[in-house]
């Protein structure tokens, strides 16, 4: 059987203030570190980091535009030998992929190497419009930032861009209509292609692209939904015109179908070409289709399983075309160096501090080794309600107010979250401890400017748990701004569980001196009507099973893997992976000896890509320091106390049986406020617009909400 289960069960979510069934007294914050000033050379490390990935990002435009052919294409062309005028003359094959790892590869790693040593020595540089970015024009009826215009613009700018010069090097005068349209479908092809290179990284975790770029995990999810529309919307319109080519050429579909009593090596190659292209096309249509928000959030499972069709897509595609490996070969290799990130970091189950399950909501509180920063998301998996779905969740803490330990709210809105539910409370029942994956260290949410003299904390039902953290470490780090919360639930039985958080941050701010106004609104339910009532769950029947065996290994704190090992796997990934394509392409020798073995040499081109990168996994079994784990008189227990009834909780804290009134709270915010005002949103969508039609474009007002929609 699995560890006994060393807590108490009780009904209120709190920061643990009980230590073996004895009342303890909560220890004095840490007073908060002075901001760390940026040196100047960090500074210009951070710009020459920023200035390397717009060349990586660069590259794999500039291979459609005159300027390769020019001037790019002819020196490389020249190191390996190959003379123009003389016909199968050096080594051809590696011009190609030699370009794209002097252009994309080599400044990805410097950029890598150079990011991490910067953040072990300065913070994060902002940059002063990043405010501007945030805010929301009235003309789009606020529906998108600036900075999503501007991420829009760059991708349409891209788009545009390489779709002109590839059609302009094939356009003839002379040309007909039917080589208009394979032209013209051979342009959206590399226009497909290029947004290919970008999909996965704006998703990734543990990226420094995205934390360079400031951009929160939640916006870039976001941003990968976009790419992928223009990617499958892109290459469905390649397909579309070459399927019309053909008809109008041929009079006939066949070209689009293998033919297998035929010379592969040339009569038959267009045939599997255009064949591996429809395969390819078949999976990334499915991965669209089942990405769509009723699927997505209704059927997050088939979400999941259908989303791992990137990798016969990638395959296929290749097959379709032999150079997107090297268009993919650093994408590939950073997506598979942040797989290696992640699976150090979840070897282990993580160590709980105290698990319970309130009404509607599940309470974790971790044992946490690492650092992070209130708003910050991480991942769950729960074996014993899957083995393999992973769901993210917005972090509700800040290491200042509770160093060592990170905690989690998770409200039953679906059968995972509900079946977690269940799975805590059958794990109380049968007194072992629950076995809990954790997977985090994600582009941290960024932090409030100290310049703001108000900060608004706007939170809807269990929205509130990204603004939880981060109004707590405004009240250690920065007492002298006024906060305000204003908390929008439809029952009041959500806000009672969460009555222990609310009376802690009124007594911080007042040991701090903070000027705290606490507004708490019940929208669906009458004054007359307040009594808490277990809702029935419905979700996924917990696998107590898993208990029987021993996980696979004792449960420890989570902690990230060291700088040093990082940048280590990076590098060796990235070595091991680009010598082993260097040494299968140089020559292409699996297709010197047969012609017709051409899908097996680009099939072993991605799989040695692949094996390559994996190489980086090995530093992460080196020997690492101690991490201390909680003996069984660390973990902290509750003795179940509600310090407040229901009546005494309304009365006490002034609940409001109604809806906010915007213009009346920022009204009040803007005539006490003495400088520039923060608002910060976490919530269903009508709680967002419903602030942004009152707060955007106000003058002092910056409003941010990075919100996670699954």
């Amino acid at each position: 059987m699995g560890e006994p289960l060393l807590r108490l069960r009780y009904f209120e979510a709190s920061t643990p203030l009980v230590r073996d069934g004895t009342v303890q007294p909560r220890p004095s914050p840490p007073p908060a570190a002075p901001p760390t000033p940026t040196h100047m050379l960090w500074r210009l490390g951070h710009w020459l980091v920023g200035l390397l990935m717009i060349l990586a990002g660069l590259t794999p435009m500039f291979y459609s535009f005159p300027v390769y052919t020019a001037s790019l294409s002819p020196p490389l062309s020249t190191w390996w030998g190959v003379n123009p005028k003389v016909k199968n003359s050096g080594h051809s094959e590696m011009v190609v992929p030699t370009y794209f790892a002097l252009g994309m590869a080599l400044p990805l790693v410097v950029a890598a190497l150079l990011f991490g040593l910067i953040r072990l020595k300065s913070p994060l540089v902002v940059v002063p419009f990043s405010n501007l970015l945030h805010r929301k024009p009235a003309l789009l009826r606020y529906l998108v930032s600036y900075g999503e215009l501007l991420f829009l613009a760059v991708v349409i700018l891209g788009n545009g861009l390489v779709l002109h010069h590839q059609y302009i090097k094939r356009h003839k005068v002379t040309a007909n209509a039917t080589t208009t349209i394979k032209n013209f479908g051979t342009a959206l092809g590399f226009v497909g292609l290029f947004n290919m290179v970008f999909l996965a990284l704006p998703a990734s975790r543990h990226s420094f692209w995205m934390e360079w770029l400031n951009i929160p995990f939640a916006r870039g999810v976001k941003y990968h939904r976009w790419l992928g529309i223009a990617t499958i919307t892109t290459l469905l319109a390649h397909t579309g015109l070459f399927v019309a080519y053909y008809i109008r050429a041929n009079a006939s579909l066949a070209m689009l179908f293998p033919c297998f009593d035929c010379n592969i090596a040339k009569t038959g190659k267009d045939n599997w070409v255009n064949f591996f292209g429809l395969l390819s096309m078949l999976c990334m249509v499915i991965m669209g289709l089942t990405s769509l928000p009723i699927v997505r959030r209704k059927y997050y499972s088939v979400f999941y399983a259908t989303h791992f069709l990137f990798i016969p897509a990638t395959f296929l595609a290749v097959l379709h075309w032999g150079p997107i490996t090297y268009f993919l070969f650093a994408t590939i290799v950073l997506y598979l160096v942040n797989r290696i990130y992640s699976s150090a970091t979840v070897a282990a189950p993580v160590s709980l501090d105290h698990a319970v399950a309130l009404t509607q909501v599940t309470h974790l509180t971790v044992h946490c080794a690492a650092g992070y920063t209130p708003g910050d998301a991480v991942w769950l998996k729960v074996p014993a309600l899957s083995k393999t779905q992973w769901h993210p969740f917005s972090v509700a803490s800040t290491p200042l107010h509770t160093p060592g330990r990170l905690t989690l709210y998770i409200k039953c809105l679906g059968k995972w979250t509900s079946g977690l539910h269940t799975y805590i409370q059958a794990c109380e029942a049968k007194n072992v401890q629950p076995i809990i994956y954790m997977d985090g260290g994600y582009t941290p949410a960024a932090p409030i400017p100290s310049s703001h003299s108000d900060v608004v904390f706007i939170g809807g039902g269990i929205g509130i748990t990204p603004l939880m953290g981060q109004l707590l470490h405004v009240l250690h780090t920065n007492p002298h701004q006024m906060l305000w919360l204003v908390w929008h639930v439809r029952r009041v039985d959500l806000l009672v569980q969460f009555q222990a958080w609310l009376l802690e941050i009124e007594a911080l701010a007042a040991s701090t001196g903070t000027r705290l106004h606490i507004r708490l609104h019940v929208t669906q339910e009458a004054s007359s009507s307040v009594d808490i009532v277990s809702a029935t769950l419905s979700g996924l029947e917990p696998n107590m099973a898993v208990h029987d065996t021993h996980a696979p290994q004792e449960p420890r704190p989570y902690a990230h893997l060291s700088t040093t090992k990082r940048l280590l796997v990076l590098l060796l990934a990235f070595a091991c992976s680009g010598a082993a394509l260097a040494a299968v392409k140089y020559g292409e020798p699996i297709q010197a000896q047969n012609a017709a073995w051409w899908p097996l040499q680009r099939f072993v081109e991605v799989v040695v890509v692949v094996a390559g990168a994996y190489a980086g996994y090995f530093v992460t079994r080196l020997p690492q320091g101690k991490v201390d784990t909680p003996t069984a008189n660390d973990v902290v227990v509750e003795d179940g106390k509600v310090t407040l009834d229901t009546e005494g909780f309304v009365a006490h804290f002034n609940v409001q049986f109604e809806r906010a009134v915007w213009s009346t709270v920022f009204a009040d915010v803007a005539a006490s406020a003495a400088a520039t005002v923060g608002v910060y949103v976490s919530g269903p969508m009508s709680l967002v617009r419903a602030v942004d039609a009152h707060a955007q474009g106000k003058r002092g007002f910056h409003v941010r909400h990075d919100e996670f929609h699954m």
